[in-house]
């Protein structure tokens, strides 16, 4: 499977987003840029919602997914648009997919048994109470129907995700950080190596002293640290690492376990130095995903133009007083040039803030 599933999404009166003025085209890795209230996060939470837009619980947060956005805002209600009617969110394929679904229902309700459907297009209705209809190229699927989806895809819904949404929340972290210490967990993260991994892919390269693995002592995940003969290995909380290191280890291994087509992940840069920044962003271009992440930061912008990640775009959001959200597109050439341009620091923000 390509590392472009979703091209183009629309949203329509979803949270603080009245409607995009022209639907948004992605690339295999994006990044959004923008003032406060714009629609980022809203854009992601748009997103994460193909999933299982239906009643299931899904991991790591253990709750179905539209609970899990509204509790982050406040309540269902929050995620309508001046809080009456319901939203409209649309995705297209960049390719068509196959699947031989058990039945859908025709626009005049009749039962469509066994279809064999190239889906290009799903549609999803969303209430202050929960997710109203699911239209695959127009025609209704139910929660089977869904499921043969994501299975047309590849994914096993009991065990790995379409989309993973990380967002800028400590309990989102909390969350993860439950779900990665439960056993059957560790025990894949262990088996497939990525608890030495994740030190050699991000920790090796953003601190001064030599980690070899994460595991889990006392029930808490920490990192071994390799020192003196005498003095033997230390097993250092990941707590005691910092916030931003705890973040970033978390979600990779949360991403590498759910194993999601597309990784949605909101101030990316939140507590990270530099550093971090850089090695996280090199993991997350090097892998076989669609990325879709928000930023504040300028440390951001600086290390797409080193690290040059393929397909890539950069969209510059605003919001009119319609709440009409607006966005241009720059690649990271374009952005490159700006940065190298001499401009003072604080104007190139204040430009691409808009």
């Amino acid at each position: 499977m390509q590392d472009i599933l979703i091209k183009e999404l629309e949203i329509s009166e979803f949270r603080g987003i009245r409607k995009l003025a022209k639907p948004l085209n992605l690339e295999s890795f994006n990044v959004l840029i923008g003032r406060n209230n714009v629609g980022k996060s809203a854009i992601l939470e748009a997103l994460y919602f193909l999933a299982m837009p239906y009643n299931y619980l899904i991991r790591p947060y253990d709750k179905n997914i539209f609970n899990f956005i509204a509790d982050l805002h406040g309540g269902g209600p929050s995620l309508i648009y001046g809080r009456a009617g319901k939203a409209f969110l649309r995705y297209k394929f960049k390719t068509a997919v196959k699947a031989v679904f058990p039945r859908l229902r025709g626009e005049s309700g009749e039962t469509i048994a066994k279809p064999i459907v190239n889906v290009e297009r799903i549609e999803l209705e969303v209430f202050r109470d929960g997710i109203g209809r699911v239209l695959i190229n127009n025609l209704g699927v139910d929660y089977d129907g869904y499921r043969v989806l994501l299975e047309t895809l590849g994914l096993d819904p009991e065990r790995n995700v379409l989309c993973l949404y990380i967002p800028n929340s400590s309990r989102a972290y909390d969350s993860i950080m439950s779900f990665v210490l439960r056993d059957e967990v560790w025990s894949w993260i262990e088996k497939n190596g990525f608890h030495s991994k994740v030190v050699r892919d991000i920790l090796a390269t953003v601190v001064y002293d030599k980690f070899t693995e994460v595991t889990i002592r006392k029930d808490k995940l920490c990192v071994r640290k390799e020192v003196s003969e005498e003095i033997g290995p230390l097993y250092i909380d990941v707590k005691s690492l910092g916030e931003g290191v705890k973040r970033v280890l978390l979600a990779y291994l949360a991403i590498e376990y759910l194993n999601p087509k597309i990784v949605l992940w909101d101030d990316i840069e939140v507590a990270a130095h530099p550093s971090l920044i850089e090695a996280l962003l090199k993991w997350l271009a090097s892998t076989n995903r669609q990325i879709v992440l928000t930023t504040h930061s300028i440390d951001v912008l600086y290390v797409l133009t080193q690290i040059q990640p393929k397909n890539s775009k950069i969209f510059i959001l605003k919001k009119d007083r319609q709440d009409t959200v607006q966005y241009i597109e720059k690649d990271i050439d374009e952005i490159e040039e700006f940065l190298e341009s001499g401009v003072d620091i604080r104007k190139i923000i204040e430009e691409l803030q808009l």
